[in-house]
């Protein structure tokens, strides 16, 4: 199960953030509040999905829909429209379908952030520089030219980066990147290095609620 959330928990998850305030934005909106002053609601929340399982596009959209919300994608390059090789191969996870151009379009379309998070979703620190260069590069060149638009944001994969990692992320022209690392974003935080609060598919709603004050 790990950090896939049951739809049911998921729907519950939105209608709680959507009845206690919270709203949306995206990780532009959060950049330009950081770097530009931009206005943010009270209690702005980013929602992240890594890989780009189909199942984002089947059951997160339509619930996510129905509450006014909107969130980012990282998508896994070289696997749209394939399986999630780069976990089953490593027997991490099962074989999953990942969504293809015609889904990630649409959510780009309704307002969600595509992100890259590799050409193959390796471990960035473990492998030569050049190797994570090309990953960094490459996903977003492949990402931009099939969505045609730019895409700004990066999530390392397996939260594995190290500084030379987040620099060639910042050299290859994207904005910000987000870690595995907990806790919040917040206006000193290395763009490269942004944190998050994880979300998994064991947690009770009292679990989801207390990890969303926790910090």
């Amino acid at each position: 199960m790990g950090l896939r959330v049951p739809p049911d928990k998921f729907e519950w998850q939105m209608k709680y953030l959507r009845k206690n305030g919270y709203e949306t934005v995206s990780l532009e909106d959060v950049m330009d509040h950081f770097e530009k002053g931009k206005h943010l609601p009270d209690k702005p929340i980013v929602i992240t999905f890594d890989d780009g399982y189909k199942d984002n596009y089947r059951f997160a959209y339509p619930i996510m829909k129905k509450y006014g919300y909107t969130g980012t994608i990282f998508v896994v390059s070289k696997a749209i429209g394939n399986t999630n090789f780069f976990d089953v191969e490593k027997k991490l996870q099962p074989e999953n379908r990942i969504m293809d151009w015609h889904e990630i379009r649409e959510l780009a379309e309704a307002g969600f952030t595509i992100g890259a998070h590799t050409v193959d979703h390796p471990h960035l620190a473990e492998v030569p520089p050049e190797v994570a260069r090309h990953q960094i590069e490459e996903s977003k060149r492949a990402l931009e030219h099939g969505l045609k638009k730019p895409v700004e944001f990066f999530a390392y994969p397996y939260g594995s980066y190290n500084d030379t990692v987040a620099d060639l992320v910042k050299q290859a022209g994207y904005r910000a990147a987000v870690t595995t690392e907990l806790g919040l974003a917040k206006a000193d935080s290395n763009p490269f290095k942004l944190r998050r609060i994880r979300v998994t598919g064991h947690y009770s709603n009292e679990k989801f609620i207390e990890e969303l004050h926790k910090y």
